[in-house]
């Protein structure tokens, strides 16, 4: 548990520790049934898709909980705009909230180094709430009306923000919000510009004001706009390599920042052992120039062997001392 802590305290300080972090920190969630998608409600086999009891969720065996928005209430774009926003609260930050984010660190910290996040942030709660479709068609065709909704979910999540900031014993607060597929981001750039990073300006800001530090996370491809994202004055960021090179990400982000990165997916589940080798040694030689990297271990349904492959050179390249 120690040697956790200490590993983690090393990469916050751009310190190189005796190995790459991997399963050294979990993330926590304040109220995942509000701001997330829970869990899933049954088991699915590899290569199904479940639906959840009503209807507003799928469930893979590899990827989790999936968002499918309440068809029923937001049929078209149009129920989308016409909503009561008064229905997504905007929570204080008082006793209540800061006694739960207080007991949910402390269960966490007997573990791991706990890092607290916030997953429904702005794009992501759209999702969750209206599902893809009715959430993209307001975007697009009423995104001043739209861009109202998201100012709710804004200050939603910018006091969810601060209340983990005072969450005494927090070092690295998660941000998560998908703003990318694999092959690049979702919405036009200037969309972002105007209705979702000046957002992440203030939320991110709000953490750093109480000496806390901020990891931004996006899935897929974000590099068209990783010049905005670090306007926004993150400490870290998340690299899905499936989707992004990583040398090419950390070098234009810059050896000043935390980069906490996934493993590609592909090399663990359709790959061979040698691919996982070539991957795992990149990362060391990166690790030489980049000391603020922590990773975890991608794929859902690994190729017979690749699991061992993976745990075998991860000690032989990763590990520096034993």
């Amino acid at each position: 548990m120690e040697k956790k802590i200490d590993r983690m305290r090393k990469v916050l300080n751009l310190q190189r520790p005796d190995r790459m972090p991997l399963g050294d920190m979990e993330f926590i969630e304040y109220r995942p049934d509000v701001y997330h998608l829970g869990k899933p409600e049954f088991a699915v086999k590899p290569g199904e898709v479940g639906v959840s009891r009503d209807g507003k969720k799928k469930y893979t065996s590899d990827g989790g909980v999936w968002s499918v928005g309440d068809e029923e209430k937001y049929k078209d774009y149009n129920d989308v705009l016409n909503t009561d926003q008064g229905t997504f609260e905007v929570e204080e930050v008082g006793p209540s909230m800061l006694s739960e984010m207080a007991r949910l660190f402390a269960a966490k910290a007997q573990t791991c180094f706990p890092v607290p996040w916030h997953y429904g942030t702005l794009v992501t709660r759209a999702t969750i709430e209206f599902g893809w479709e009715p959430f993209l068609m307001a975007s697009a065709l009423e995104p001043r009306r739209f861009g109202a909704i998201l100012d709710r979910f804004g200050e939603a999540s910018l006091a969810v923000a601060k209340g983990w900031a005072k969450t005494e014993g927090t070092e690295l607060i998660g941000i998560h919000d998908d703003i990318a597929g694999t092959h690049g981001v979702f919405m036009c750039p200037k969309w972002y510009r105007e209705y979702v990073f000046p957002w992440y300006r203030r939320i991110f800001a709000a953490i750093r004001e109480k000496g806390r530090e901020v990891l931004y996370v996006s899935d897929g491809n974000y590099m068209s706009v990783l010049d905005d994202i670090l306007a926004a004055r993150p400490d870290g960021l998340y690299i899905e390599t499936t989707s992004m090179d990583p040398e090419k990400f950390m070098r234009k982000a810059g050896k000043d920042k935390l980069f906490l990165i996934k493993s590609d997916s592909r090399n663990i589940d359709f790959g061979t052992p040698d691919d996982i080798y070539k991957e795992l040694s990149k990362l060391r030689e990166l690790h030489e120039e980049f000391p603020g990297m922590m990773m975890y271990r991608g794929g859902g349904n690994p190729k017979p062997g690749n699991a061992e492959a993976f745990d075998r050179y991860f000690q032989e390249l990763l590990v520096y001392e034993s």
